[in-house]
């Protein structure tokens, strides 16, 4: 195969996902998670919430104490599913994988391509990925049906949020079908004067990526 042949491959749009489908949510602070289901991102009777990062961001937040819950690498044991992984944390109304304290990316993207195809009851997994996190699994993002971003007005924009549209636009994962919008939340112990000030930078630097229309 010449090398003009694989570059029309990988130009290709991508579409890899299987039948429980992946839905991403890149997300700008841990508190997000509280607000899925008030937006509307998370169905607590078919959902599974998978985050994607390593270190974990979220287990300070929801397992303070440190429990022992499996993380997303219990799936590369063959005798291991979906339902047996995570576990049920207070004021999040679907049951969460969250990610190990330390772990190779590439065993985290090996477990990744498991979710789609796992004997679970589950519908469909919801992955969480930090914006900060957003460019070092790139290559997780062959497997996701479709994207979103769920952004806290408390945080200001970074230099991330470009970077994030530039892959996924350059990747060709993004179409109106898969690309859910940009969500604006405010978590009740966030509030503040500049808050809205966040939300209009955030247009104002994704306004040269059209395919990322705000919801």
């Amino acid at each position: 195969m010449k090398f003009s042949q694989l570059t029309e491959i990988f130009k290709q749009p991508k579409a890899n996902f299987s039948s429980r489908p992946l839905h991403c949510l890149f997300y700008s602070h841990s508190w997000t998670i509280y607000c899925l289901q008030e937006l509307g991102l998370l169905n607590p009777e078919e959902d599974i919430i998978i985050e994607l990062a390593s270190p974990s961001n979220l287990s300070t937040v929801l397992n303070p104490n440190n429990n022992d819950y499996e993380n997303l690498l219990a799936l590369l044991q063959p005798d291991k599913h979906l339902h047996q992984l995570g576990g049920q944390f207070k004021q999040v109304c679907a049951p969460v994988v969250l990610a190990p304290t330390a772990a190779n990316r590439n065993d985290l993207l090996a477990a990744l391509a498991l979710v789609g195809t796992d004997l679970s009851h589950f519908l469909r997994a919801v992955v969480l990925v930090h914006i900060n996190d957003a460019a070092d699994f790139h290559l997780a993002y062959a497997h996701m049906a479709s994207f979103g971003l769920v952004w806290d007005v408390a945080d200001y924009p970074n230099a991330n949020l470009p970077a994030l549209a530039e892959i996924l636009v350059g990747e060709n994962y993004l179409d109106q079908s898969r690309w859910s919008g940009i969500h604006f939340c405010n978590h009740k112990q966030r509030q503040s004067i500049v808050n809205e000030a966040n939300a209009v930078s955030l247009r104002k630097m994704l306004a040269e990526f059209p395919a990322l229309s705000l919801n």
